[in-house]
Parts: structure tokens; C-alpha cells; sequence
């Protein structure tokens, strides 16, 4: 099975028996070689310190083991007792052992003395001699002295019943410990991997177009992370695609209400309801330029949106643009009853930007400014330095705007309620195609409140 829970839990599993099985060797590698060790320790203690002596001496001042057999502990064969100053020595160990046997073997691994004699000539096998007590002469080993006794068959199938026993053990472990990996390792893989699950149904779902799909932000802070990603997502999809139905709608009822007054007149005319005469067709003409702004402001904003619309950027002076902007507005306000100031602050600095695209973000907010404004109200311009940028602001007299309206300002078509007449009000692009300006220059705009005006404000990056 493709699952990443599957894999996890065999990860666990091989990682768990690998780990037992190297402890596994290891242990019964080091138990093994201890308790050889024990036995080797055993069986030395039962030839004493002064034997073992007596031996290497007598090896240091002959030089060869011919003779040594009297040296040896243990009984000989046919159980006589030693006599002599050295059989004295020799009578305590034989004492001591019993019925052991010892065996004198050479450097060469072979038998050259024995308490008994058949045994002389015999070559011990190396497992033999690692139990043996090494003899040394001047640094130099020079042969072994090895014990052997009736029982030492049984010992060895003690020793090794013992080993098979312990490497029983750690096989069980090992088994059991690969069982609870397997149910650990399973029931934490499926925790892990719970989060994922959920977003890999939540992203089925939003790529059926279930748009907005949200999924518990839980497990580890990665798996958190992508949730969370994944969560933010899906809301700006459900966002966008609630703003692209509503643009579509609002867009279409932009276009319907100048296409139905144009063709309204121009059947009429056709069907000599209305004489075909200067007066009518200005009316058909007026809804076509209406059509054309439309046309040209949305193709404006879909290119300031996507990033696409050129700018040609120069060095421009703050009052070189509200100067023009102001010039060309005063007719309206005069004519609206609106009192016009401007305030300039001093030293600001040039801009760098594009001089016909910035005169129309000012211009879209003087005239929202305008038709805002009643009669007998005034529009102020101000600008001055904030840091490194210049700032501008528009602010008008009259009714403020409600908060909820103020969240809405920068939506394509949206229209306060007392502009809502498609004669009186705009495309309802304007605040949108300068919010996008702006920001292709680099800088920010947005909307401050106040008891009785309404500012609109923005902020360009001033030139380097």
C-alpha cells in the first residue's frame, strides 16, 4: 500500500530491528566472551600462585619441561603421593584438586607433561588452551598448564545451554519488540498522518470547486503550517471568486443601463418616434462615450492589477501636479458652489514617477471629493513630507463616510448611497484604478474620517 502511514510504520519496524538486533549481537557477544572469562578465572584459581611459580622456575633454570612432571599438582596414576621437598608442594595442590587432571603443554601446543601419562604427546585444542593459565619466563610465554577433570564435558554443556538460553531470550525480546513497534509504530503514523488526510480531502473538495474549505489546524507545526496555508488559500479562492461573480454582475449592469438608453433612442428614431434630428442623436452619442470610458477604465484596471500597465517614469515636482489638477477642477467647483484651498508644505522633495497616470489618481479623488461635497463646502489639497515620501491628501466637507463604507471605498463599482444614480455617479472604477496606480508607484493609499470630512490620502516614494 502507497500510504505514508504504511511506510512510517515500516520505518519504525526496520528501524526497531536493527537497533535489537545490534544490541541483540552485542549483548550475547559480550556475554559470551565475560562468561568465558568467569570460567577461565574459575578454573585458573585452582592451580595456586606458588605451583604456578615452581613451574616457571623450574622452566627458567633448566630451560626445558623434561623432568617437571613431579611438579605438577594433582593425583597421578595409580595415586601414589610425591615425595622430596618439591612433592611436599606438589601433595597440597593434588589434595586441592582431587580428581583433576593437569597438563604441562609447551610453546608448541603440545603435551609435555601430565599426571596422566597417556595424556603426553596430545595436542589440546585451541579452545582448550584459552581456558589454560598462560606460563611466562622473562616476558615470554612459554607454555600452559591445564586443567582437566571428570566433569569437564558436562561443564562445557552447561556453558553452552547457558549461551543458548540467553540467545533464546534476546530472540523473544526481539520479537517483542518488533510487535509493540509494529502496533506503536502504527498508531502513530496514523496520528501523524490524520492532518494530512484531512487536507487531502479538504483539496479534493476545493478542486470540485467546494471554494472556502476549511481544515483543523492541529499536529506537528509543519502539518500546523500547511493547514494553516492551506486555510488561507482556500479563503482568498472563495474571496476572489465572490468578487469575480460580483464584478461580472456589476459589470453587466454597467454596460446595460447606457446600452439599453442607446438603443432605446435609436429604435425609437427607427421607428419615427423621435425625429432623427441633432437633439436625439447626442443623446445615442453620450451613451457611446459612456461605453467607451467603461471600456477603457476596466481594460486600466485588469492591466494595473496584473502588473502590466507601463509607466513612464520621470522627476516630478509635487505643486507642478496639484497645480494642474487644481487648474483644471476650479471650473467645476465654481460651478458646484465648492471652495478650493491647497496647502503646500516647503522642501519637498521631486518625485519619480509617472506625471499623467499620478494627475489622474488626483484627479479620480477631486472629483470624488466634488461630488461628494454640497453646495457652499470646500476641497482641500494638502502635501507634505512623510520621510522619505511625499504625501497628498484630498479631503472634502459633508457627511463622513460609515465605517462599513470606508472598508468598501476600493471595490470596483461600489457607489456610497447617495451617488448611487448612474447619471450623477461615476464608473464607480475610479478609487479602484488609483488604489492600483498608486501601488504600481510603489506607494499606498487609504481613507481617514473625520466629524464632518472625509480625507483620502496616499503616499508616493519620493526620487532618489
Amino acid at each position: 500500500m502507497n500510504k505514508l502511514w504504511v511506510r512510517l510504520s515500516a520505518a519504525f519496524l526496520i528501524v526497531a530491528w536493527l537497533g535489537i538486533a545490534a544490541i541483540a549481537v552485542i549483548v550475547n557477544a559480550t556475554t559470551e566472551h565475560s562468561f568465558r572469562q568467569y570460567l577461565n578465572q574459575r578454573d585458573s584459581s585452582f592451580f595456586d600462585a606458588e605451583s604456578i611459580a615452581r613451574l616457571e622456575a623450574y622452566y627458567a633454570q633448566n630451560g626445558t619441561w623434561a623432568g617437571a612432571e613431579e611438579l605438577l599438582p594433582g593425583p597421578k596414576a595409580g595415586g601414589g603421593s610425591g615425595t622430596g621437598s618439591g612433592s611436599g608442594g606438589a601433595g597440597q595442590g593434588r589434595g586441592r584438586l582431587g580428581g583433576a587432571q593437569a597438563l604441562l603443554v609447551d610453546a608448541g601446543g603440545v603435551v609435555v607433561a601430565a599426571t596422566d601419562p597417556a595424556q603426553v604427546g596430545a595436542q589440546p585444542d585451541a579452545a582448550t588452551l584459552d581456558s589454560a593459565t598462560a606460563l611466562h619466563v622473562d616476558g615470554e610465554q612459554v607454555g600452559w598448564l591445564v586443567q582437566v577433570t571428570p566433569g569437564a564435558q558436562a561443564l562445557g554443556e552447561t556453558e553452552q545451554r547457558f549461551l543458548d538460553e540467553t540467545t533464546r531470550a534476546l530472540i523473544l525480546a526481539a520479537v517483542g519488540a518488533a510487535l509493540l513497534a509494529v502496533i506503536a509504530g502504527g498508531a502513530l503514523s496514523w496520528q501523524i498522518t490524520r492532518p494530512m488526510r484531512a487536507l487531502t480531502h479538504a483539496a479534493h473538495d476545493l478542486a470540485g470547486g467546494h471554494l472556502g474549505q476549511q481544515v483543523p489546524v492541529q499536529g506537528a507545526s509543519e502539518l500546523a503550517a500547511l493547514a494553516g496555508a492551506f486555510n488561507r488559500m482556500s479563503r482568498d479562492l472563495a474571496e476572489g471568486e465572490r468578487l469575480r461573480r460580483r464584478m461580472a454582475a456589476d459589470i453587466a449592469h454597467e454596460l446595460r443601463t447606457p446600452v439599453s438608453v442607446l438603443r432605446g433612442h435609436l429604435e425609437a428614431m427607427l421607428d419615427g418616434v423621435y425625429p432623427l434630428d441633432a437633439e436625439h442623436l447626442a443623446v445615442a452619442y453620450d451613451r457611446t462615450i459612456h461605453l467607451a470610458r467603461l471600456v477603457d477604465d476596466l481594460r486600466l484596471l485588469t492591466r494595473a492589477e496584473a502588473g502590466q500597465l507601463p509607466l513612464e517614469k520621470t522627476r516630478i515636482a509635487p505643486a507642478d501636479l496639484v497645480t494642474r489638477a487644481l487648474d483644471s477642477f476650479a471650473p467645476l467647483a465654481l460651478d458646484a458652489e465648492v471652495t478650493l484651498e491647497r496647502e503646500m508644505a516647503p522642501a519637498l522633495p521631486d518625485l519619480l514617477g509617472d506625471a499623467d497616470r499620478l494627475q489622474q489618481v488626483l484627479g479620480n479623488l477631486l472629483t470624488n471629493a466634488l461630488r461628494h461635497t454640497p453646495a457652499g463646502g470646500r476641497i482641500a489639497v494638502r502635501v507634505s513630507r512623510a520621510g522619505v515620501a511625499v504625501r497628498f491628501a484630498v479631503s472634502n466637507s459633508g457627511e463622513p463616510l460609515s465605517p462599513e463604507q470606508t472598508a468598501q471605498v476600493f471595490t470596483p463599482f461600489w457607489r456610497a448611497e447617495d451617488a448611487r444614480a448612474r447619471d450623477q455617479g461615476g464608473s464607480g472604477l475610479g478609487l479602484a484604478i488609483s488604489q492600483q496606480l498608486v501601488t504600481l508607484h510603489g506607494g499606498r493609499i487609504w481613507v481617514e474620517t473625520g466629524t464632518d470630512e472625509t480625507a483620502f490620502i496616499f503616499e508616493v516614494p519620493g526620487a532618489a
